[in-house]
């Protein structure tokens, strides 16, 4: 008996053991092997045992051999898993062993899934009333997809304890890892009428997952995850990972090339430009989205380029009393130090705070810089 193994994963420790266990294996027909009629009909089966959310089953296979197996088997399994995103990333663990006899082999299957079939048909019953709530019938797809990032955004926690995976531990208990998040967009996105994928790869060397969303024609990379990054705070919502491109994810995240993923080319502060534009109706929320989103600090204005500009941007906030400065740093490998220097000689504050974040809306390591002051008394 030969036995072959994969395991599916996704994030991190997401990995599980088998401990799936069925009294009653089903058992599906005998195929010839040489019919291509017959591997459409193994790789049908294969995909009804899933959608039913089988733990375990049989097919008994005729006309192979043992060189060819793994491979007939393997390529109808595989095509059954990835018919789509949510079942790929819906199964956990499986495992087939097959027992040759003569030109005919049993197949027993063996899987574990994230979500038994009853929560899935929950997700979607909650997907839908959420999209009730949130979606109406003028909206376009730009409006859609906002709606549902910010509630995704809002609603959902990132579990740090790494044990919540699926699209249901979200939905309904409030937490999952980006595997969920990922899970929960390509739901909502597809119930509310926009075409999207799931992307497998990694970030700062950590496996990840995210999506892809084509919004009037053009695609575009999208992670909720790290628009909502830890610890949760409530009414937050962050844009920094909305719309990118290909390019301008690359600079954190990174995956392997595939025909399964769309090219993100267009730049969506030049759409939002075109739309607020061409669509006045709508241009009050086009504007506004551009400004949440942070487009406004590639400006020059709200620019700093080098550790001269940045002490003088500083030193015109603190003359004109500002209690905050924003702005984008375009030497981002230094930003600690420089920092530190273009404060050193300012004599009008006692202590200053700051944080800083990827600009993500470049390709160049840029950071955006929030700085808070603390002013001498007088």
């Amino acid at each position: 008996m030969k036995t072959w193994v994969k395991r599916l994963f996704i994030c991190s420790t997401l990995l599980g053991t088998f401990t799936g266990v069925t009294t009653f294996i089903p058992s599906f027909s005998v195929y010839a092997a040489s019919s291509s009629t017959a591997q459409d009909q193994l790789q049908q089966d294969i995909s009804d045992a899933l959608d039913k959310r089988l733990p375990a089953f049989q097919v008994t296979y005729t006309g192979t051999n043992a060189k060819s197996l793994k491979t007939e088997i393997s390529n109808a399994l595989n095509a059954a898993i990835n018919k789509d995103d949510y079942m790929h990333y819906t199964v956990k663990t499986y495992n087939f062993s097959a027992t040759m006899k003569g030109n005919t082999a049993t197949v027993d299957f063996k899987l574990t899934y994230w979500e038994t079939l009853a929560q899935t048909g929950k997700v979607q019953e909650r997907v839908a009333e959420i999209l009730q709530d949130i979606v109406t019938t003028d909206m376009n797809d730009h409006q859609k997809e906002k709606a549902i990032h910010d509630w995704i955004v809002g609603h959902i926690a990132y579990d740090t304890k790494l044990i919540a995976h699926s699209a249901y531990d979200g939905l309904i208990h409030g937490k999952t890892v980006c595997q969920g998040y990922a899970l929960i967009t390509y739901e909502m996105m597809k119930q509310a009428g926009i075409p999207v994928k799931i992307v497998e790869g990694s970030s700062r060397g950590i496996p990840h997952a995210w999506n892809l969303v084509k919004i009037d024609g053009k695609w575009y990379q999208l992670d909720c995850t790290w628009d909502d990054p830890v610890p949760d705070i409530a009414g937050r919502v962050l844009y920094n990972y909305y719309n990118l491109t290909d390019a301008q994810l690359r600079v954190d995240h990174t995956w392997k090339a595939s025909a399964a993923y769309p090219t993100a080319s267009a730049s969506y502060d030049q759409t939002l430009n075109a739309l607020a534009a061409t669509d006045p109706e709508n241009a009050v929320f086009y504007n506004k989205l551009y400004t949440a989103i942070g487009y406004d600090y590639l400006a020059e204005a709200n620019t700093a380029t080098n550790l001269e500009a940045l002490t003088g941007r500083i030193s015109s906030a603190l003359a004109e009393g500002q209690e905050q400065l924003v702005i984008r740093y375009l030497k981002g490998a230094t930003v600690t130090s420089d920092l530190k220097k273009a404060l050193a000689a300012q004599k009008s504050i006692y202590s200053y705070s700051y944080t800083s974040e990827a600009f993500t809306r470049t390709t160049t390591n840029d950071k955006l810089l929030t700085i808070t002051f603390n002013y001498n008394k007088k």
